[in-house]
């Protein structure tokens, strides 16, 4: 992967490059940033990049022997480290997963650990880093490289290292000459101490709104009012938006609103609740049922904005501009409160596989109850 591939990032690229320009690499870094803000590519540039035969300015060739290679994940001098699952009895080390990690990859290399974990039909286990993958990290760096200067080892999800990460402590802070660690991590907060101590911490912000509609639009094809629907939900994640943009077909905006005219209705164009779980359940896949529920927060974000800065701040449809301006004048800021509050459980409990049909009832139950409770008038 060369730099020129990765979405936005200009400063962070320009900031690796011109470490390798002015000889200043850090023998061990961390590339600290929110899912999906693309620092799993950064890293698989930057070790292209470094190992590179025919560097171009601030970017990678692509055409020699070591970039072909690294493109395709079989550098030999480029390892990389992740969360893997076991089972009974075995012992798994990342190079046991290595073809499933390559198609994951090439795939989105924008993906998360939950996405990793179902790619390998594992949804019910959890990822680890294990003991055993860190000592044979430590038997292997006792070898030269094979064929470039640089022997490069990413690992991913570094918070799955728990109390392990101790292993590896000597090698972060005195590696092997040439040799360079870069771990990437989303919650600092979850990396031991005395593995943070030997890092050079690197933070990966999160995308622009404009990098990922634009992104949306000449990559996924996805029209320009999608897009723009798309970047406003996500927050910065790129992984989340390619989901939605997979997801395109389904109107969230159409389907949420009749969702609460039902819970303030009890039936609303020959539907009741019962019978919008039930259709809910059947027609909708888990990742469109989550996108729904982000619609719903996303909603929530713009009619607090709507209330506190005006019509001016927010980005919303007509219909959804409309909703807003109901909102605010009718529900008070605890009730609103409370609405967010419960959509986040909501997310929170489909993304551990609740049952979409009870979890949307009990939603549709508690809107039901507060909507009427605040008369609130959608027309």
């Amino acid at each position: 992967m060369q730099f020129k591939n990765i979405i936005g990032q200009e400063s962070l690229k320009q900031q690796l490059v011109l470490s390798v320009l002015n000889k200043r690499v850090p023998h061990a870094i961390m590339l600290l940033g929110q899912e999906g803000s693309g620092h799993l590519s950064l890293a698989v540039a930057f070790a292209q990049y470094l190992n590179c035969e025919n560097r171009i300015g601030d970017d990678s060739c692509g055409e020699c022997t070591s970039c072909i290679k690294a493109q395709k994940l079989i550098h030999p001098d480029i390892h990389f480290i992740y969360p893997v699952v076991s089972t009974k009895g075995s012992k798994p080390k990342s190079t046991d997963f290595i073809e499933e990690w390559r198609k994951a990859f090439f795939e989105n290399p924008y993906f998360n650990i939950q996405d990793w974990i179902e790619s390998l039909d594992a949804e019910n286990k959890q990822g680890n880093i294990t003991v055993e993958e860190c000592h044979e990290i430590i038997r292997s760096l006792n070898f030269k490289s094979f064929e470039s200067i640089y022997k490069i080892y990413i690992i991913w999800m570094a918070e799955f290292l728990g109390k392990e990460g101790n292993i590896l402590l000597k090698s972060f802070e005195e590696p092997p000459a040439d040799t360079i660690f870069i771990l990437i991590a989303n919650n600092e907060e979850q990396i031991l101490p005395t593995v943070l101590s030997r890092l050079q911490i690197i933070k990966v912000p999160r995308l622009k709104d404009e990098e990922i509609i634009y992104r949306l639009e000449i990559k996924e094809g996805v029209a320009n009012r999608d897009a723009h629907a798309i970047a406003r939900q996500v927050d910065g994640n790129y992984n989340e938006a390619l989901k939605l943009a997979k997801n395109s077909e389904d109107d969230n905006e159409k389907m949420y609103l009749l969702f609460l005219r039902i819970c303030l209705k009890g039936n609303h164009e020959g539907k009741s609740l019962i019978d919008f779980c039930e259709k809910i359940n059947a027609d909708l896949g888990r990742e469109n049922m989550k996108g729904l529920l982000r619609y719903g927060l996303d909603l929530m974000r713009e009619v607090f904005v709507l209330e506190h800065l005006g019509e001016s701040k927010v980005r919303l449809t007509e219909n959804e501009l409309k909703l807003a301006q109901y909102m605010n004048q009718r529900l008070s800021f605890h009730s609103k409160e409370e609405i967010v509050k419960r959509l986040e459980e909501s997310c929170f409990h489909l993304e551990r596989n609740a049952n979409p049909k009870i979890l949307f009832m009990n939603l549709g139950i508690f809107l039901s109850h507060l909507l009427k409770r605040n008369e609130v008038v959608l027309t």
